[in-house]
């Protein structure tokens, strides 16, 4: 009868669930086994990511197919040269990005990312998103879009979720997260009543 062993599990196959949930065994001498988180990430990446995304021949054609089919909003990229929208792109993706996490990876790609209408198929990956909310967020600034996508891809500025799941894409929610308040009950609070 065979027995089926961490290092067993990850040579016959690269499962990313598996991988991800072998983070919660010990290894032989008793330590969390961090590097199946990563493993993981690898895995999600090439068994399920890279088979579900669109790909373009060009940043410029994949720009154009975006906006003529009504995925991201025009407007924003018009703000800006197009020869500094494909540099800005250019300039994230060089960045070397990569999910520390499966946990993150999985988020990002099953809440934030693009997707196609049908939300069968990927049309971002992180460093688009990122520049996307840049552009977004920098108003036609170029050297504020550069700041925030560095900033964004370092992962020391992360943008509330209604405005990172939002920004650039024609069909949105609000970029911002919405909170009533009764002036009457703010006052009799700061009053003391």
């Amino acid at each position: 009868m065979a027995t089926t062993t961490a290092e067993r599990l990850t040579q016959e196959t690269m499962d990313y669930h598996a991988l991800n949930a072998m983070l919660n065994l010990y290894d032989s001498a008793g330590r969390i086994q961090f590097d199946k988180d990563r493993q993981a990430v690898d895995a999600f990446m090439a068994t399920h990511v890279r088979p579900n995304s669109v790909t373009f021949s060009s940043q410029q054609q994949r720009l154009n197919w975006l906006v003529n089919e009504g995925y991201y909003d025009e407007n924003v990229l018009n703000r800006y040269s197009r020869d500094f929208v494909i540099t800005l792109f250019a300039h994230a993706h060089a960045s070397g990005f990569r999910f520390q996490t499966f946990l993150g990876a999985w988020k990002f790609y099953t809440s934030y990312t693009l997707k196609t209408f049908d939300g069968k198929r990927y049309l971002e990956d992180f460093a688009d998103r990122v520049t996307m909310v840049a552009l977004t967020l920098a108003q036609g600034d170029e050297t504020l879009a550069t700041q925030l996508t560095d900033e964004m891809l370092s992962g020391r500025f992360q943008p509330a979720t209604p405005t990172f799941l939002n920004c650039g894409k024609q069909q949105r929610g609000e970029l911002v997260s919405c909170f009533c308040c009764v002036l009457k009950t703010i006052w009799s609070r700061l009053a003391g009543r």
